[in-house]
């Protein structure tokens, strides 16, 4: 029997894996939501702008570069290399996470009064930073495992996440809850409780595999400046974005509650937005985030070989799955959408964004794909700018339509971004193939 090719092999195991952990989520979500209320959802919500911002500050850029040495050290012979990378990545994104945790740690009381107006987001705040330097060993030892063609470790770890995070919450809804200082900490200690257990697994499963150790030809000190030319302009453009995304995601409870004229109305329809409605529509997204991962290396390689078929066949597939599931994903919300809503969440408002949210379907699953086709091409900044236009055009439509149309505003803008993006995407992928 014929062998699945490593690109199919781990598309299939990350989407597996990302399903399972999705239909975790969402129980767990369910579960929170009646618990904690709507309103503290949204606080739980609110913490993820300045999380996000850590994360592409300190890792996402440095691990997308460290998953692109590894491949291309390890096709040139050099694993003993690819060790080493991973040893300078680790410490260098672990010491970037560190110093941020401590600063949002000491300074969360004024971030919040600044940003959020909301007591309550402070010890999820604080709480949430003492993962990220757990999430920063993690996310690289994945990196590292990616570049070497390895898609099992991760897909594990994100499993053994969601499961944990899920059991600690149980477990601590039935014993201290009502001692918590807000009812969202308990989200944030089952998501902290999932990494930390996360990390302790990757770790040891990382030291457990590794194999004996080859020739080193590069110093450090080289592959240093391997990884900062490689990782400092992914993480400018990812920060960039992440820091336009917090400042969305900080406007919208700002405006709503100048249309509504209520602060915990407008917590509560961002956290039934957010916290409900937006998970159910990105959950087909699944597949497609599984696909971009594994696509990017594989147009890289067909690019360095000058493939001009193997790159028009990997672009051209992708897109039609993404823009087909987009359109059932369209349906199947359209109909379903309020009765999603009621029956998980006895939440009409959610049904009503769910029928709304599902015109974006084509759109937001085909994205993707189109961003990871030309990265991988090598179209950074291309990238970057279509999404930080489209950014724009969304905080645009938060400042000027939310306030007078409300939570409509957002979903009216949410559309025009995404029909700009996948348009100017596709029209800048045509033009190079």
């Amino acid at each position: 029997m014929k062998k699945a090719s490593p690109f199919i092999h781990g598309t299939l195991v990350l989407t597996a894996a990302n399903l399972f952990s999705r239909l975790i989520g969402f129980y767990n979500r369910i579960f929170l939501a009646g618990l904690i209320g709507a309103h503290q959802m949204g606080i739980y919500q609110m913490i993820f702008p300045i999380y996000m911002v850590g994360f592409s500050l300190c890792f996402q850029g440095f691990q997308t570069a460290l998953s692109n040495m590894t491949a291309s050290l390890r096709a040139k012979g050099r694993e003993g290399d690819t060790k080493k990378a991973l040893l300078v990545t680790g410490c260098f994104t672990v010491t970037l996470s560190v110093f941020f945790a401590v600063f949002v740690f000491l300074s969360a009381e004024q971030i919040c009064e600044t940003f959020f107006h909301e007591t309550d987001c402070v010890p999820c705040l604080r709480i949430a930073v003492t993962a990220l330097p757990f999430v920063g060993v993690k996310a690289c030892i994945h990196s590292y495992s990616l570049g070497i063609g390895t898609s099992s470790l991760p897909a594990l770890s994100l499993c053994i996440e969601q499961i944990t995070r899920v059991v600690s919450i149980f477990l601590i809804s039935v014993t201290f809850f009502a001692r918590l200082p807000a009812a969202a900490v308990l989200a944030v200690l089952g998501m902290v409780i999932g990494e930390f257990v996360s990390f302790l697994f990757t770790l040891f499963s990382f030291c457990l595999r590794r194999k004996k150790k080859g020739a080193s030809q590069s110093t450090k000190r080289s592959l240093f400046r391997q990884l900062l030319a490689l990782g400092m302009p992914l993480t400018g453009n990812s920060l960039s974005v992440t820091l336009l995304q917090s400042v969305e995601s900080i406007l919208i409870p700002l405006m709503l509650t100048l249309f509504y004229g209520n602060q915990h109305a407008a917590i509560e329809t961002y956290g039934i937005l957010n916290g409900m409605a937006l998970p159910f529509i990105l959950f087909p997204s699944t597949v497609t985030n599984s696909l971009s991962v594994m696509l990017l290396p594989k147009i890289s390689a067909a690019k360095a070989e000058g493939d001009q078929k193997t790159l028009r066949r990997a672009s051209r597939y992708p897109m039609i799955f993404c823009f087909l599931l987009g359109i059932f994903g369209f349906a199947g919300f359209f109909l379903l959408g309020p009765w999603i809503g009621q029956l998980v969440f006895q939440s009409s408002a959610c049904g009503i964004y769910l029928r709304l949210l599902s015109f974006l379907c084509p759109f937001l699953y085909i994205s993707s794909i189109l961003s990871s086709i030309l990265n991988g091409l090598g179209e950074t900044k291309t990238t970057f700018f279509h999404n930080g236009v489209s950014l724009v055009i969304r905080i645009l439509f938060i400042l000027f339509v939310i306030p007078r149309r409300g939570i409509y505003g957002y979903l009216l803008g949410l559309m025009t971004s995404s029909i700009f993006l996948v348009s100017m995407n596709y029209r800048h992928l045509k033009h190079i193939l």
